[in-house]
Order: structure tokens, then sequence, then C-alpha cells
């Protein structure tokens, strides 16, 4: 653990970004910008959505054409841009939210992955959609079984986050799988240690992966990072509890406060909008 340097912009931060578990205050409402900065003002503040760069929407493009990063200058193949031009990396995109997902996940005593997956996501330099989230499933994961009295190392959790950052962005529309539901998988697959030559572990990370993603796919949707990780969390909890026998604790409410910021919100039809206060944690399922 001494080994992870916190970079700049976890200094940064504002103490009220890591909420004591039931706590309301409110998301960071900020603008984010990959590390760039005003001569003039200084540093950017960080933008929880759309584009890294400008705030601009985003536009996903069916068919990927070459593009620079704006951050690192970078060519590469891009399915998304921006309104403006402007392309940023899952790389850079994912850089900064990855060493916040490790910092927490490491420090953090929480039994509730629900609970710490919105502290982690309540920081002002962790988008509110973005592939930083397919990292962020995995790693809350093991790391709130850890803090239950599973025996899970440091470099179990580092290596869920580095599975996670290889899933692309896009990839629940571009591949098929969201990376949420890709999460669970490689959860199980770290916490079995599977590899493609046993058949058992390899088909129950598989099976841990179809579950997710059946629930997820439930919903005729456009992408929603928050619930798309929260419904992954659940089937987790019920996978673990049906295949394990062991509990993950999921049971820590979301009180939405992205609605007006999201353009894609399904409103009612989501298990998170507040008026049908239809959440239904996998533990404790309501009768």
């Amino acid at each position: 653990m001494g080994a992870l340097m916190a970079g700049p912009f976890l200094q940064d931060a504002p103490s009220t970004w890591l909420r004591p578990l039931g706590s309301n205050a409110p998301e960071v409402d900020a603008d984010c910008c990959c590390g760039q900065h005003d001569p003039e003002t200084g540093p950017r503040p960080p933008r929880r959505s759309g584009c890294l760069v400008c705030g601009a929407e985003l536009i996903y493009l069916t068919v990927p054409v070459k593009a620079v990063c704006q951050c690192c200058g970078v060519l590469e193949s891009a399915n998304a841009r921006c309104t403006q031009g402007h392309f940023v990396c899952d790389r850079c995109h994912g850089e900064e939210p990855g060493e916040i997902i490790m910092r927490v996940c490491l420090e953090s005593r929480e039994h509730d992955a629900v609970a710490l997956m919105q502290s982690i996501r309540a920081h002002p330099r962790f988008g509110m959609h973005g592939p930083e989230h397919h990292a962020l499933v995995p790693a809350v994961i093991l790391a709130a079984l850890r803090n239950a009295g599973w025996r899970i190392p440091d470099a179990s959790i580092q290596d869920a986050v580095r599975r996670g950052q290889s899933v692309p962005g896009g990839a629940c529309a571009f591949m098929g799988a969201c990376g949420a539901a890709v999460g669970v998988g490689i959860a199980i697959s770290v916490l079995l240690e599977a590899t493609p030559y046993e058949g058992r572990k390899r088909q129950l990370a598989q099976q841990a992966t179809q579950r997710a993603l059946e629930r997820i796919a439930s919903l005729e949707a456009p992408r929603c990072c928050q619930r798309d990780a929260w419904l992954a969390l659940q089937e987790a909890s019920r996978f673990l509890q049906e295949i394990l026998g062991k509990s993950l604790m999921v049971d820590h409410p979301i009180d939405c406060r992205q609605l007006v910021r999201n353009k894609e919100c399904i409103q009612a039809r989501c298990p998170l909008w507040p008026a049908t206060s239809a959440q239904q944690p996998a533990s404790h399922p309501c009768p």
C-alpha cells in the first residue's frame, strides 16, 4: 500500500469527496479537463460529464475514425468524440480515476460495495459516465469482500483494476457486453484465480458476467454507468451467495443526484429513480 502514490488530483480534492456512510452530501457538480490549464486562471476544474476538454456533448460513431488524443497526442481509432471534434483516449480518460479507485479500495474499511462505489464516484475527478466504471465494479467487489473477512491481497485488487481498465469505453454497444457486467466476471476470476485451462473456474467467471449482463440488458435504455454498475453489484451479490455461499453487502441506498445532468436518463423506468423507490438490495430482497 505504501508504494501507491497519491497524485495531485487527490491532494486537491475537497475533504468531503469521500463521504461517510449515510451522508447525503451532493455530488460535486464541477467540470474537468484532462490536466489542461489556463496560464491566467490556473488548472481548470474537473468535468463530471461530456467532453473532458470542453464539456461539449459526446457523439458516438457507428464507424470508427482515426483521431489524435487531446491529452497525450496518440493517434488511434476513435468511436466517440465531442461536437467540437475533441477526442480523449481511454487511457487518458481512465488514468486518474484508476488511481482513485486503487487508493480508496486499498485503504477503505467499508463493507458495503455500493457505499464504496458511491464514495469513489463522488470524487470530483471521477466521471458521471465513462470506462473508469469498468475497473470500479471489480475493485469494490473485492475490497468489500476483503473488509468483510476474505483474505484478498492488495495485488488482487490492483490486478482487478488493471483488467477492468482494459475494457474499452462504449463496450456495452460496440462489443455487446457492458463493462460493468464484465467487471463482475473479472472479480470472480481474480477471486478464484481462474485460468483458461481450468474449466470450472472459467465457467463461473463467465456465468458471473452472464448474470450481470442479463440484468443490465433487461432494460431497453441508453447507458447510465451508475445504474448499470449498481445492477452489476446486485447480481454479483446474488451470484456469490448462490454459487459460493458467501455474502457481498450491497444494501447502501443510492440517492440519485445526476438526474438533471444525465440527458439519457430513463426516469421512472430506472430502478434508482427516486419516485419509484425501486431499490431492492440483493442481500435483503423485499417480499
